[in-house]
């Protein structure tokens, strides 16, 4: 696998993990009944960075403000983070979450295609 390849299934791990915070600490702060405003003031943060963080314009958060986002809350870091698998460390798991990413994004007639495709590359005589 090249390291383009690579780098880029990495990318789009990263992505997914991101995506997945932001969702789980919209999640945790709506369970408690706060408000984003009332959240970065208990955090000590500025007001506008759970709401850039929650819609994805926040991307690099250090560890020091999610720390400050979970005690603003009330609640341990653990409980904000997401479970997601870890990032793929073999060629051939790189390239299964870059292909499951590719048809994440595909149409479902792309997906008949893309079935067909791997059926014909792969040997139609083996079980699927």
């Amino acid at each position: 696998m090249s390291e383009e390849t690579y780098d880029l299934a990495r990318e789009q791990y990263e992505k997914r993990y991101m995506a997945a915070l932001a969702q789980r600490i919209r999640a945790v702060r709506e369970e408690r009944g706060l408000t984003q405003q009332a959240v970065a003031r208990a955090a000590g943060i500025a007001s506008d960075m759970v709401s850039r963080l929650e819609n994805g314009h926040y991307t690099s958060p250090g560890l020091r403000t999610l720390l400050r986002i979970a005690d603003g809350m009330g609640v341990p870091l653990a409980a904000l983070l997401p479970e997601l698998p870890g990032p793929t460390s073999s060629p051939e798991s790189a390239l299964l979450a870059l292909l499951h990413s590719i048809a994440q994004r595909a149409e479902p007639h792309e997906l008949e295609l893309l079935l067909d495709l791997a059926k014909v590359v792969v040997g139609r005589d083996r079980p699927f």
